[in-house]
Formats: structure tokens, sequence, C-alpha cells
């Protein structure tokens, strides 16, 4: 599946994009809006035009694992962003949010209908100083893409995609792995 993610901020959002098959991710382009957040039509037509069945939202978390401001509006932005797809706010495996934050972080049921996508928070520890290394390591080299440089909110949210696929990769490794080993212990069916 292809995913969407978002990197948000008070005026810019970075966006990123996986491949097709969700094995990567690459910066794409950077939001621009007032302290309400990112246009949610301008989320829906992103994920339209590039057949996104998932968006991960950046869920900034203090490195002691504390929830700060950003926290609590990143959780009002991931509750508005699940309402307007119809679906349910899905946490990051292994977070514990305090309890004030319970009523913005949990589920929110969808209206009626199918839902629209699926939407999910993904822990963005360190994200920005990651891709401020690596636009410098970029830079270093010479190197840019169609001569253009791209913008330092979009490769965190590169980054935070590409950690959000990584471990999910990981995950159906070790689940494939355990099935394996069921066969080898109980026998193939085959």
């Amino acid at each position: 599946m292809r995913w969407l993610c978002l990197d948000p901020g008070s005026r810019r959002t970075g966006v990123a994009i996986s491949s097709p098959e969700g094995t990567f991710a690459v910066p794409l382009l950077v939001l621009e809006h007032d302290a309400a957040g990112p246009s949610l039509d301008d989320i829906a037509r992103l994920m339209r035009e590039h057949g996104t069945g998932g968006l991960v939202l950046g869920l900034p978390i203090s490195m002691d694992g504390s929830s700060s401001s950003q926290t609590l509006a990143a959780l009002d932005f991931a509750h508005r962003v699940a309402l307007h797809f119809n679906t349910v706010v899905e946490m990051p495996p292994g977070l514990a949010l305090p309890e004030s934050f319970d009523d913005v972080a949990g589920e929110c049921p969808p209206t009626s209908g199918k839902a629209l996508a699926r939407v999910l928070l993904w822990d963005e520890r360190l994200t920005s100083w990651e891709a401020q290394r690596i636009r410098a390591v970029g830079d270093a080299s010479g190197r840019r893409r169609n001569g253009k440089e791209r913008t330092l909110d979009a490769h965190a949210a590169a980054i935070i995609l590409q950690s959000f696929l990584d471990a999910h990769s990981d995950a159906s490794a070790r689940s494939m792995d355990m099935t394996d080993a069921d066969d080898e212990e109980y026998g193939s069916p085959d």
C-alpha cells in the first residue's frame, strides 16, 4: 500500500510519499498554512492524486518521552483528519500518553460508512535533526534534484515515513519468520 506522510508545523507541513509498494519514502512538497493547519481538502486531494490508502502523521514527543503543547496540537490535528476520513486515529505501538491527552488521542469513532483511509500517528523524535544532517551531506556533495533543493520539512516527513515503513517491514518479516518456524517444527502442509 502507498502511504502519504505529514509532518505538521505551525505554518508549514512537510509532505512525503512512499513508493507504490510501500518500501521507501521520498520528500514530496511543503504545504503552507495558517495556525489551523493544512486544509483537509488539500490532504484528500494529494491522497487521491497519488493513490494512497493511508496517512502517517508525525507525532512530536520530547526526548524523555513526555508530551508537550506540540503533541496536543498534533493529536488535535490527527483527530480532525480521522473524522474527515471517517476513521479512527491509530497510535504508535507502546506509546503511553498522559491521561489529559486521552480525549484527543483516543479512538474517534467513524460517523458512518466505509473508512476512506487509515490514519496513523508515528513518533517523530529527531527527524528534523536527521533531515538537517542529510541535507548538509547532500549540499556538501553538490548534488541537487532537478536543480532545486528540497525543503527541510519535506525531508523530515520522508524520515518519519521511512521509519514507519521500516518498522512495519520488520514486523512483517518477523511474522513470516514465525510462520516459517512453525512450518519447520510441525511440518509444512505442502
